[in-house]
């Protein structure tokens, strides 16, 4: 009985998870997370943010059913992950990349419709703007800023004098590349949106003078050069095959002989096993975009081999975070 007790409570788990996620965009959305910095009673929460006090008082009680709040006398106040990641300015601020998951709920509601189709374009194409895309990318800084440091104790850039961060978005793993290395300069490569965005963060991080911007459509536009590095990161999964495969075949046109190309992604397993977050992120391509997804090593290595690089190599990350890297002759 108690194995069927918890086969039960692991189905019923996944299936109420968007109650607990719709809890902590709710309080977000509030800027709760800011109020609660300081020991505050429901009834104070409620006056700061005009809520009725009935609700909020309900709502802080479900924060701390996620342990995202602790409670205490009648007065509620942040928990470690809420003071690192949810109040704006903090060390591990997560809120833009929250948000970005947070407006993705219309795209997974379709999720039938894809999965019949195999693809979204009978919902919609997936193409941000506006607010919607500055929560994107600010949100791609809130993750990379803590991932690109371990990108770069896994590989040794120290050979490398001019890098193209293709569709670089925020410029955050090349802003760290740079830091760490003197002799490295970088030219990033993106749409005229998101170079503006790009932009503020070199800027912020004292680097204007050893950046360079190519403004275009990497499917279709020269990708100048020529480098020693290319940097392709979390930008596989937005394309289908057909099209990752051009796109490498111009990352080796543009990098000098000798020069790398750096795949990073949610590469998974070529038995398409795992790793768990890369195979329901697969899905979350098939919401957004026409035809991306996420790729396994062998499908990667045959973009680079069928390109005209060297055998590459696999180089893990993080569990979910992989890399490919391919060295042109």
């Amino acid at each position: 009985m108690r194995d069927m007790m918890e086969l039960m409570g692991q189905v019923n788990t996944i299936a109420n998870a968007y109650k607990r996620s719709q809890v902590l965009f709710t309080a977000l959305d509030g800027n709760v997370f800011a109020l609660l910095e300081q020991p505050a009673t429901a009834e104070l929460v409620a006056d700061k943010t005009g809520w009725n006090p009935r609700g909020t008082a309900m709502l802080l009680d479900g924060l701390v059913a996620l342990n995202l709040v602790t409670k205490e006398n009648g007065a509620y106040r942040n928990g470690e992950a809420a003071s690192a990641c949810l109040v704006p300015g903090a060390p591990a601020w997560q809120g833009d990349i929250l948000r970005h998951t947070q407006a993705s709920w219309p795209a997974w509601a379709e999720l039938s419709k894809c999965v019949a189709t195999g693809d979204c374009s009978s919902v919609r194409e997936y193409e941000l703007s506006g607010v919607a895309l500055r929560n994107f990318i600010l949100g791609m800084d809130n993750v990379a800023s803590f991932s690109a440091p371990e990108v770069l104790h896994a590989v040794d850039l120290s050979r490398h004098t001019r890098m193209l961060d293709l569709a670089g978005g925020p410029a955050t793993y090349s802003a760290v590349f740079l830091k760490a290395h003197p002799q490295l300069r970088a030219t990033l490569f993106d749409r005229a949106a998101v170079i503006a965005l790009a932009r503020e963060k070199v800027a912020a991080a004292g680097l204007e003078d050893r950046f360079s911007y190519i403004a275009g459509d990497c499917l279709s536009d020269p990708l100048g050069g020529p480098y020693d590095l290319v940097f392709m990161s979390n930008i596989i999964h937005s394309w289908s095959p057909e099209q990752n495969e051009a796109v490498v075949r111009k990352a080796h046109e543009a990098l000098a002989p000798g020069g790398s190309v750096i795949i990073k992604d949610f590469i998974v397993d070529n038995d398409r096993s795992g790793p768990p977050f890369s195979l329901i992120f697969s899905l979350h391509m098939l919401v957004h975009t026409p035809g991306g997804g996420t790729y396994t090593f062998k499908e990667v290595e045959g973009w680079t081999d069928r390109a005209g690089f060297l055998p590459g190599r696999a180089v893990s990350v993080t569990p979910q975070t992989r890399l490919w890297i391919a060295d042109k002759p």
